[in-house]
């Protein structure tokens, strides 16, 4: 998944983000949740999440009890016997965009994939999509500076977010849980801005935790990049199972 971020628009009366895809316009137009670009406006009520408790759970059976449909989560699992549940709570201060292939409730923005040349999409039913269901979120600050941060995967409809066993994890220094999806998500800032000097930048993967690494060798290898930004927002504690 690949996509170019426009900066926060200046001085406008409703603070926004706007995102603008890169497989340019829709056939049909922007319709619905099908958009070619788009502007992340303040909602009317904060939805976005935090980093709660980590759960170490040594069975996948007491992953799924520690679980709650009410509360949105993290799994990470290790192996056959050791899943790390991360619980996020509310966070009144932020508000939640879902984006991804899925055109389920949760997502905001619904993205597909782009039919190369003459190609058309049932030459491309049998090939496997570049583009998550749940593809990242972007979790944007409802007062002033409005930052707005982009993570890897997007919760599903039961509030959940699962990277199996052959998902690329890891437990970080401060003994935080981290990890990087299959598609991955890709983000490039153009030299130069927006602007009619721009030139392309360099392409970098976004984590789960929304940190900043060199990408992989290949889009699903396990070992991961370099880091080159750390995101400061996905402090836990630890609880054990």
């Amino acid at each position: 998944m690949r996509r170019k971020w426009a900066p926060q628009l200046p001085r406008c009366e409703v603070p926004a983000l706007t995102v603008h895809e890169y497989n340019g316009s829709l056939p049909n137009g922007d319709r619905g949740r099908r958009k070619s670009r788009f502007a992340l406006g303040k909602r009317p009520k904060a939805n976005g999440v935090k980093p709660s408790t980590i759960h170490i759970a040594c069975s996948p059976q007491a992953a799924k009890a520690i679980s709650n449909k009410d509360q949105h989560s993290i799994s990470y699992t290790l192996s056959r016997v050791q899943t790390v549940v991360v619980e996020y709570t509310h966070d009144s201060n932020t508000d939640m965009y879902q984006i991804g292939r899925s055109t389920e409730s949760p997502i905001d923005f619904v993205v597909t994939d782009t039919v190369a040349g003459s190609q058309s999409n049932a030459d491309t039913q049998s090939v496997q999509s570049t583009i998550s269901r749940f593809a990242c979120r972007i979790m944007c600050q409802r007062t002033p500076p409005y930052t707005a941060r982009i993570y890897a995967a997007g919760f599903d409809s039961s509030k959940n977010i699962f990277l199996g066993e052959k998902a690329a994890k890891w437990k970080t220094p401060d003994a935080q849980m981290d990890g990087l999806t299959t598609n991955g998500v890709l983000v490039m800032h153009p030299r130069n801005g927006f602007t009619q000097d721009s030139k392309p930048g360099v392409w970098r993967e976004i984590s789960v935790c929304g940190n900043v690494f060199t990408l992989r060798e290949t889009r699903s290898a396990q070992q991961r990049g370099k880091m080159v930004r750390s995101c400061k927002t996905c402090s836990a504690t630890f609880t054990q199972h």
